[in-house]
């Protein structure tokens, strides 16, 4: 079935091509409606059509659903938001570069300058000067930070058994390698 075949198929859903998930928008939801009232996560059995199959919205949904879980994990582990990946990504790559690091987590520059500086006064990394290139700063954690690594590493374990809860692990494998190769693709410049 083509997309102009899915379309018409789902026809009768009128409402969802105004919102994409209608029962999330206060107006439109009703006693009736099956939307958990505390944060607006769809009913299970809500018919998505061929958004289903469609990247940006079921990004923006995963997202939706993971932002609040990400928040009960830095508010547990009194952390500020940014902090699980730069640490992460610092305890991955021991004596990364403030750059290497701002491209591999997808923040600016400052942002990341303002983050080291906040995770080195609080003891978590230590930022030295690089001796062959005295302009580049080296990231490494301490031992506070590897404390806080082993604390993250147990919270994002659980939660991520909880989403991948029913799922065989090579399809965890395979939803990994193909979000990997989509990065990748969307990561390389499109040529006109």
């Amino acid at each position: 079935m083509n997309l102009v075949e899915d379309l018409n198929d789902h026809r009768h859903h009128a409402t969802l091509y105004e919102h994409p998930y209608p029962r999330l928008c206060r107006e439109n939801q009703t006693a009736g409606d099956n939307v958990n009232s505390q944060d607006n996560r769809p009913a299970p059995d809500s018919d998505l059509g061929y958004l289903s199959k469609d990247l940006p919205f079921m990004a923006r949904t995963l997202q939706s659903l993971l932002r609040p879980e990400g928040q009960k994990i830095r508010d547990a582990l009194d952390i500020e938001t940014g902090v699980i990946g730069v640490l992460l990504t610092i305890w991955l790559n021991p004596g990364i570069s403030q750059n290497d690091l701002a491209t591999s987590v997808v923040l600016k520059k400052s942002a990341v300058t303002a983050l080291v500086k906040m995770l080195e006064t609080r003891g978590l990394v230590d930022r030295q000067r690089n001796e062959q290139d005295r302009r580049i700063n080296v990231l490494t954690l301490t031992t506070q930070g590897h404390a806080l690594i082993a604390e993250i590493r147990n919270h994002t374990k659980a939660l991520n058994d909880r989403a991948f809860d029913g799922v065989q692990d090579q399809d965890r494998q395979t939803f990994f390698a193909v979000m990997d190769r989509v990065v990748k693709n969307l990561s390389n410049p499109q040529s006109d």
